[in-house]
């Protein structure tokens, strides 16, 4: 089958999510599917042996990137176009073709303007005329009233996605917690396709020595320095645990300066490394003790919580959105409820050594749910339908 795997993020420079696209295509070319990836992420054309097309999207973002993605595909031949985020799904689902048309909604851009459902540095409980109004608060460059216009384009724009997305004939979302926002959206036919993840490739990667300097035993945080992550909790965490081990980031953001500043008054031996390449992200995820994971926005369903999975790593979690759905039913991990509960949460691992290894044991078996052979027939179930 030819199948058109549609984005805006790719690698080589992308976060989770692109990542886990092209683990989509290399899984499927390995099932016998011809795979073609529409981009307008910049790169190579030939990446990982791949058919790669980066397009180039002039002009304003919001209008550029759709255009961009319905002109190539109104040129391309294939059997399913799969889509993989919000712009692309929009000019994908332009034209008459929307019935063949799969999209992954990977984070909350059907129902939150930001895609975060972070408001102030909390949790926003849904949209409306007050909610959108404090939301709009720093992040418009324009003085109240002024700022309040946005609110009109917010609300367009969210009901131009969510009419776009109900034209698809496939709207498969990365978890339940992802399909449960659908669904309360009015979303018809929206059904759970989780990730994939190649535990073989992620091992492969993660075994020899890091080319980024990493302390003897350390704790470890993997992700953008921003609110929605809850960097704020991090240093909390850390520090409830009474741990004495330094602590390695490996990420960049906004809040870099101020998580140094808390690291510093707390006490707590920090490594900031910045943004790093996956294998040694990986690299450091295999050779952790325990990975600190604060999330604050609901977690659509973390990659760097499915790669920990694969490398058996021990992981303390704060239990939101999809993170749950990760672990399932078995000690593979440990979530909590709030900052508190986690540093609770990571005095525990790091206290108890038996503890450690019972968790990478649960967590290298539960990584098989993730594996392509038990979620590529679930992604062909879906394109034989369409096609």
């Amino acid at each position: 089958m030819k199948v058109l795997l549609a984005t805006e993020v790719y690698p080589p420079r992308a976060g989770g999510a692109g990542w886990s696209i092209r683990a989509l295509g290399l899984a499927l070319r390995e099932a016998g599917h011809q795979v073609r990836v529409l981009t307008t992420s910049p790169g190579p054309t030939d990446l990982d042996g791949l058919d790669v097309r980066r397009l180039r999207a002039e002009g304003r973002k919001r209008l550029a990137v759709p255009r961009a993605f319905a002109r190539a595909v109104a040129a391309i031949d294939t059997d399913v176009i799969h889509a993989q985020h919000s712009l692309s799904a929009l000019g994908c689902l332009a034209g008459e073709g929307a019935a063949r048309v799969a999209v992954t909604v990977r984070d909350h851009w059907p129902v939150c303007f930001w895609s975060t459902r972070i408001s102030r540095g909390a949790l926003c409980p849904k949209c409306g005329i007050l909610p959108m109004t404090l939301c709009v608060e720093g992040r418009v460059k324009a003085r109240a009233p002024l700022s309040l216009a946005a609110i009109p384009y917010m609300w367009g724009d969210l009901r131009e996605k969510r009419q776009a997305l109900a034209r698809a004939g496939a709207t498969l979302a990365v978890s339940e917690a992802i399909a449960r926002e659908l669904r309360g959206a009015g979303l018809p036919r929206v059904e759970v396709v989780p990730n994939v993840v190649d535990a073989a490739e992620v091992r492969a990667l993660a075994e020899p020595p890091s080319a980024v300097p990493l302390p003897e035993r350390f704790l470890l945080f993997v992700g953008k320095l921003e609110e929605n992550k809850g960097i704020r909790f991090l240093v909390p965490a850390v520090k409830k645990s009474g741990t004495r081990l330094p602590l390695v980031v490996l990420g960049e953001g906004t809040l870099a300066h101020a998580l140094k500043l808390e690291a510093a008054s707390s006490g707590i031996e920090l490594h900031l490394r910045g943004w790093t390449h996956r294998e040694d992200v990986l690299r450091a995820m295999g050779r952790a003790e325990v990975l600190v994971f604060p999330s604050l926005w609901p977690e659509p369903l973390s990659r760097v919580l499915l790669e920990s999975l694969a490398l058996g790593t021990p992981v303390a979690a704060m239990d939101t959105g999809g993170t749950r759905e990760i672990f399932g039913d078995v000690e593979s991990g440990l979530l909590a409820p709030d900052a508190a509960g986690l540093g609770d949460a990571l005095g525990r691992l790091l206290g108890d050594a038996g503890l450690r290894s019972r968790v990478r044991e649960a967590a290298l078996t539960r990584a098989q749910a993730f594996s392509p052979a038990q979620l590529i027939p679930r992604y062909e179930a879906v394109y034989r339908r369409l096609a």
